[in-house]
């Protein structure tokens, strides 16, 4: 997306309270470099990014989720920035979690809806807030932990055979 300078881009979100607190010691409207995603193991999901970029908002992480997965419940995702690359923001966050409300991206100041493209990080809980939202779904398969491949994962001890990894 950013080699591509897509415009006008929501990206929810990258679990880095480190890079989250380098941009917040920096400061809404500070441009900064930081090094972002992939430090926890860069063999799944891809070495992490320096990226230059604009400091836009930073919260506390706290907020409402009023969607049809939240029901009013209180969620907490810790320090989290706006890190404006380009035509993206890059919500970063400190406590780890899946997009599954449009709170998650509107307490940060981001309309979803007003967003020519919005991604999040989920196998499916993004689907009851956000695909009535969408022109379109798109899955991406990143080789991550959740990848829907399952036979390229190492797994060590299993009984075989055992579908979905064998025909049985």
């Amino acid at each position: 997306m950013i080699n591509a300078d897509l415009q006008d881009v929501a990206f929810y979100a990258i679990h880095d309270p480190e890079a989250a607190r380098e941009a917040a010691a920096a400061g809404v409207g500070a441009t900064v470099t930081l090094t972002v995603g992939g430090k926890t193991d860069p063999s799944i999901g891809g070495a992490p990014l320096t990226l230059l970029g604009y400091v836009a908002t930073i919260t506390d992480g706290k907020f409402k989720a009023y969607g049809p997965m939240g029901g009013g419940v209180t969620r907490n995702y810790g320090l989290s920035v706006v890190f404006r690359v380009g035509g993206i923001d890059i919500v970063l966050i400190s406590n780890n979690g899946q997009a599954t409300d449009l709170g998650q991206l509107t307490s940060l100041g981001i309309d979803p809806t007003r967003k020519s493209t919005v991604v999040v990080k989920s196998m499916q809980h993004f689907r009851a807030a956000f695909e009535p939202i969408a022109r379109q779904v798109l899955e991406v398969d990143t080789g991550a932990l959740c990848t829907k491949d399952f036979k390229n994962r190492p797994y060590q001890h299993i009984r075989r055979p055992i579908w979905p990894l064998d025909e049985l």
